[in-house]
């Protein structure tokens, strides 16, 4: 009975779960890992549910040059992540990075292509809208960035315009050739007019021109299967919308740029794109020293600090060239094998434009597909030469799924085509179920083990500040068993050991302190390892040598700036080291060479301002020490407003 009712709702399952993923990542900013791992388990249930259809159905497969680059792609970033130095990190990020190619061959190869885009895409259309209103609700009431539930206003953005060109050319055609009833004008209209109003008070210039591409594209290759009006429509939305946002600015107060402010920026190029600019010239050395085989999926942000300028203002860990972070990440092989896909995406389409001119096989509804499923694929990718698209999870999603959607109709005619066979000509039925579920099982554990090893080391770290220590040290231990690969619980864990071992020390256990600080610097140790890039490792290390080994500790602290000049913690305990030695020049040295790099406005941050203010007055330098002092009090108030 199960088997058939899966069988009778196979695309309804799948579309929920695929819905259900998108929903939970939209809310994921790479730091919560839990949505992450929601979001991978719906897409390994609808592995499970293609796992039972290919055991019963055969299925035919087009062999061309999308559906290999692809396979081929994804197949070289699992490689990859053998010889990668932090190979958690790299693990990670072959299903963030990979989510891409995953759902582009989740879709591939389930039976009801065409019953899942008819049920999932206004579902992408509807949760685009409600995050657009979203940016609209900040703008205008909130007043703060129009980010959305992201970190980026570039992220919006580019959600927008996955939804926009398709949407748009939905629009275009009659409401008679459209395949859902539903979608009326009127809705439509409605649709278009919120995500036109929420793109105009974005103002991100690289989303705006690679959308201003994807409509010329979109037009340009419609405009003779189309209605005039039908065009003229869509103008008048765009105007409006533009009118609307533009009169708003002199009407509500304290608005941010509107989006003529920020587009005319573009008149000179050296200064709109001059903060990409400084990041991509200070990568240049990265390419220069990495292996063929690249630095690792997810791992840039550790090898770029010593490389990293101090005008960057940006948070450290992304390129803001998705092509860029590629190459450097996943090597040459891997931006070889992305530009391949982008090449046979462009050939697939032009072969199919021209098979439906000759034959005149394509009908009204599929040409606007196919053609607005690549102009928006072309604005994603054109976008991504300017920020990070290719690691934003929900845009990998949708863009995965529009990628099925273009293979499918681009390869309908094709001659050159598989029979995969079903599964249950070479797998008896047990042995099949064993062997899936297994495999189902492996991907769930990764995820959830991944997602407890995460929340047990945070929940950990909020013990060891309460002096919780017991518990702490068990929430450290159950993080490393469920997550042995991952450096974080295991040097937290040491400075849990570290401070107990202080303790210790204050009431005259010396023997037990010393077995507390074996077990830190074997933890050290492993973390290292795992991961030899860590500040934080050498910072912790260098906490343990101070007291008796203050060489050392000078040694450790030099090692954690080494990897990272702008981690304030060791600048800090570096400098007090050198003014216990009476050595104030070299303290002040020390302190003057982290003065230029750009900090997040915190505590920690207001703490170095506060000593090197303390170490410039006691050096005579009176004027400096004030102009400290201004801004850590400017800071401290911004701080509390916050």
């Amino acid at each position: 009975m199960l088997f058939n009712y899966l069988k009778f709702n196979a695309y309804t399952l799948f579309s929920l779960f695929y819905i259900l993923s998108l929903t939970s990542s939209l809310f994921y900013t790479g730091n919560n890992t839990w949505l992450f791992t929601a979001s991978y388990i719906f897409l390994v249930i609808n592995l499970a549910l293609i796992l039972k259809q290919r055991f019963y159905n055969p299925i035919k497969l087009p062999i061309n040059g999308i559906l290999i680059s692809a396979v081929l792609l994804l197949i070289w970033f699992g490689i990859s992540f053998f010889p990668s130095q932090i190979k958690y990190l790299s693990v990670y990020n072959f299903f963030w990075v990979g989510s891409l190619i995953i759902v582009f061959l989740l879709f591939s190869f389930n039976d009801n292509k065409d019953q899942i885009w008819k049920t999932v895409w206004p579902a992408i259309l509807l949760l685009v809208t409600i995050w657009a209103i979203y940016g609209l609700v900040q703008y205008y009431y909130l007043h703060v960035p129009t980010n959305a539930s992201f970190l980026n206003r570039n992220t919006l953005a580019a959600l927008i315009n996955l939804a926009l060109l398709p949407a748009s050319g939905y629009f275009l055609l009659l409401e008679k050739d459209r395949p859902w009833e539903f979608l009326s004008d009127k809705v439509l209209t409605l649709a278009l007019g919120i995500l036109f109003l929420a793109t105009f008070i974005i103002t991100s210039r690289g989303a705006s021109l690679s959308l201003i591409i994807g409509f010329i594209f979109l037009l340009s290759m419609l405009f003779k299967h189309i209605e005039r009006q039908k065009i003229y429509s869509l103008l008048i939305i765009i105007f409006v919308s533009f009118l609307l946002v533009t009169i708003s600015q002199y009407f509500i107060a304290d608005l941010p740029d509107g989006f003529a402010d920020r587009m005319m920026t573009l008149q000179d190029s050296s200064k709109a794109g001059n903060t990409r600019f400084i990041i991509w010239e200070s990568l240049i050395p990265l390419f220069k020293e990495m292996p063929w085989y690249g630095l690792g999926l997810g791992s840039l942000w550790l090898f770029w600090p010593p490389y990293r300028p101090a005008t960057d203002t940006s948070a450290g860990f992304f390129a803001h060239n998705d092509y860029m972070q590629i190459t450097l990440e996943a090597g040459y092989p891997g931006i070889i094998l992305l530009v391949a896909l982008f090449i046979f995406i462009l050939l697939g389409f032009v072969k199919a434009i021209k098979a439906s001119s000759d034959n005149n096989n394509f009908n009204a509804l599929q040409r606007v597909e196919i053609v607005s499923l690549f102009s928006a694929l072309a604005t994603f990718a054109a976008h991504s030469l300017f920020t990070y698209n290719f690691y934003i999870l929900p845009l990998l999603l949708i863009a995965g799924l529009y990628l099925g959607r273009f293979n499918q109709l681009a390869a309908q005619d094709s001659i050159l085509t598989k029979t995969l066979p079903a599964f249950q000509q070479y797998f008896k039925p047990i042995m099949f179920i064993i062997s899936s579920l297994g495999l189902i099982f492996i991907l769930g554990s990764y995820f959830i083990t991944t997602s407890l090893s995460s929340y047990y080391n945070d929940e950990a770290k909020k013990l060891m500040q309460m002096h919780k220590y017991q518990l702490s040290d068990t929430y450290f231990q159950k993080a490393q068993k469920l997550a042995p690969l991952m450096d974080n619980p295991f040097f937290s864990h040491a400075d849990l050991l570290r401070r107990a071992a202080n303790q210790l020390s204050e009431v005259k256990k010396v023997e037990q302190a010393n077995s507390l600080l074996k077990l830190a610097h074997e933890n050290l140790d492993q973390a290292e390892k795992l991961n030899p890039l860590r500040p934080q490792t050498r910072h912790i290390r260098g906490l343990i040598y101070e007291r008796d080994e203050p060489e050392n500790a000078k040694f450790e602290y030099e090692k954690a700036l080494k990897l990272d000049p702008r981690f304030l913690f060791s600048r800090i305990r570096l400098a007090t080291l050198l003014h216990k030695e009476n050595n104030l020049k070299q303290a002040l040295q020390i302190l003057n060479d982290g003065v230029n790099f750009s900090y997040r406005i915190d505590e920690v941050m207001l703490e170095y301002m506060t000593l090197f203010a303390k170490y410039s007055r006691e050096a005579g330098v009176e004027s400096f020490a004030m102009h400290l002092e201004a801004n850590i009090k400017k800071y401290t108030e911004q701080i509390s407003k916050n």
